[in-house]
This record gives C-alpha cells, sequence and structure tokens, in this order.
C-alpha cells in the first residue's frame, strides 16, 4: 500500500513540475491581445460614467436625443466602441462617433481622447472648456491638464482620478459613488 502512494506522490509531483515548466515557458500574452482587453475596460468604464454623471437638463431636449460618446483621435480599438452603440443610458440611446483632429466636438456629450492626441491635448480642452461635456483619456496627466476623468494604472490595473472642478465649471455632476472608486478626485 505505501509503495503504491509512494508512486502517487511521484506521479503528481511530476504533473505538478510539468505544468509549472510549461507555464513558466509559456509566451506572455500578445501586446494585441492585452489591448484589446484594457479596450474592454475602457469601454466598460465609459459606459458606466455615462451612468453616473449628471448632465444640465437642457442637455437633452427631448427623451429621444442620443448620448453621444465621441472618440477623438487615433485608436486601435475604435471598433470596440461600437459595442456601445444603441446601448442605453440614463434613458438615451448611445451613439458612438469617431472624431479626427480640427473635427468640430459640437454635439459630444463624452469626448473620449486617445493617447495620439497627447501633443494636442491643451487645443482639444479648450474647445469644450466650460460645456457639459464630460472628458477622459488615458494620457497621462490628463486630470492635472484639465481633464475630468483620466485613467491610470495602479496595482497593475487600470484605475481612474477625477478632476471634480473641471467637471463642476462645464455644469457636470458626478455621482458620489464613482468619487468613491476614484483612486484620487483633485479639486481646487
Amino acid at each position: 500500500m505505501r509503495d503504491r502512494f509512494e508512486s502517487g506522490r511521484h506521479g503528481i509531483r511530476r504533473i505538478l513540475v510539468t505544468a509549472l515548466a510549461l507555464m513558466c515557458t509559456a509566451p506572455a500574452p500578445r501586446a494585441d491581445v492585452r489591448d484589446v482587453r484594457e479596450a474592454e475596460v475602457v469601454i466598460a468604464y465609459l459606459y458606466n460614467f455615462s451612468k453616473f454623471v449628471t448632465w444640465p437638463t437642457t442637455t437633452f431636449p427631448s427623451a429621444d436625443t442620443s448620448l453621444n460618446l465621441c472618440v477623438y483621435g487615433r485608436t486601435s480599438s475604435a471598433d470596440a466602441f461600437k459595442t456601445l452603440d444603441a446601448k442605453s443610458a440614463q434613458g438615451h440611446p448611445v451613439r458612438v462617433e469617431p472624431r479626427s483632429r480640427g473635427d468640430t466636438l459640437h454635439g459630444c456629450h463624452i469626448v473620449y481622447a486617445s493617447e495620439s492626441e497627447q501633443a494636442y491635448l491643451t487645443p482639444l480642452l479648450r474647445a469644450v472648456d466650460r460645456r457639459p461635456v464630460l472628458t477622459v483619456s488615458e494620457i497621462p496627466g490628463f486630470v492635472a491638464a484639465g481633464g475630468m476623468i483620466g485613467f491610470v494604472r495602479a496595482d497593475n490595473r487600470l484605475r481612474f482620478e477625477i478632476n471634480t472642478t473641471s467637471a463642476e465649471a462645464a455644469g457636470l455632476t458626478i455621482s458620489s459613488q464613482l468619487l468613491r472608486l476614484a483612486i484620487h478626485v483633485l479639486r481646487d
């Protein structure tokens, strides 16, 4: 009986060592796979942000007025943003609209600024200054530059920080629930 137990233990040990060796030699996830996963997280955040931000009542003249999410700049995950099309946020259908540098931001309720626009951040924020447009980006230092919600990496996860001063100046109210989830809230 003891021999059977010993051989069983060695068999299990061999399986564990083999599995560990395979895990250690397995290639890391490809960058494009990681980018797709991260894009899905960003999109989920954006959708939830649309539910926890209140725009002035005059922003949506009727119940069927769409909430327009404008994706500003080049992004490899532009098609992934389209998954939000026709979803509903606060009773309004969500409509995703791609925008390029120089395009008007008129009609946008949320502007997601891609990292490709980092060098043009100041004119972008100036274009929506004091208008009821929620600005969101992964550009480093976005919130400190006057953006409203900036994605940051913390503990190897995508988190966000919020600039309430910018949001309030635009007439937007960010839910206390969302503020509690932020890793940093900037108030002037």
